[in-house]
């Protein structure tokens, strides 16, 4: 083999190495690798099995790091259930075992991109592939993100308070923060009632306002949103 070709040959199976290694979900840096998986969603997984074992580790979030599935999907007939069954152990091979005349945790089965399906039973406790994720761990807590903000989706849509929702006096402050919680809301009150409902996004940013009361010869309750940090008016 001349040194052309080898030389050619070379330079192939690098190029092999290095798109592998880039376009690979699961290339964890070593220096950091909390970091990377921080940036890291459910959809960078194929299936559950691909998933690293110590993101199943219950110690990865502190106690007050921990994200809880809001209680709405604890309902096995929510309504963005696929399936509502009745938890009894699993068959030894990933598969739910459902009896309907047991008197187990219900559970409802619903479906993540990425993961596929899960279930949550009443008690809160979450099963993918017959396996029981514990609180603590970064898949539960990526699940319980993914449910925190459909809820706060939903919430907003409807003009509802969030799971997290607070409130502000005006005798505090006449105006409500730009910054709360993530995927929460804020009701700016006064002696009359609720003037202005916020919400802020995951990033804790102000996202939507809802206007109820205020000067001007407008129609109430009205919308504004936020981007990059400036409401839109009307």
């Amino acid at each position: 083999m001349n040194k052309h070709i080898r030389t050619k040959i070379s330079m192939f199976l690098v190029f092999v190495l290095v798109f592998s290694y880039s376009t690979s979900s699961l290339a964890i840096s070593n220096e950091n690798p909390i970091q990377d998986f921080e940036k890291m969603s459910l959809e960078d997984f194929g299936s559950f099995e691909d998933i690293p074992q110590e993101l199943l580790d219950p110690d990865y979030y502190a106690e007050d790091e921990i994200m809880y599935i809001p209680e709405e999907y604890l309902n096995p007939y929510h309504p963005d259930a696929i399936d509502t069954t009745f938890m009894y152990g699993n068959t030894g091979n990933g598969e739910f075992q459902t009896f309907a005349f047991a008197i187990p945790a219900a559970a409802g089965v619903y479906f993540i991109p990425g993961i596929g399906q899960i279930a949550i039973t009443a008690t809160g406790v979450l099963i993918i592939g017959g396996a029981t994720i514990v609180a603590g761990s970064w898949l539960y807590n990526k699940v319980a993100a993914y449910f925190a903000e459909k809820a706060y989706e939903k919430a907003k849509k409807d003009g509802a308070k969030t799971a997290n929702h607070s409130t502000q006096s005006t005798s505090t402050k006449s105006s409500l923060p730009t910054t709360g919680k993530a995927l929460s809301s804020k009701d700016l009150k006064d002696s009359k009632g609720v003037k202005q409902r916020r919400y802020y996004d995951k990033n804790g940013k102000a996202d939507v306002d809802i206007d109820y009361r205020h000067a001007g010869n407008f129609k109430f309750p009205h919308r504004h949103t936020w981007t990059n940090g400036v409401r839109s008016g009307h």
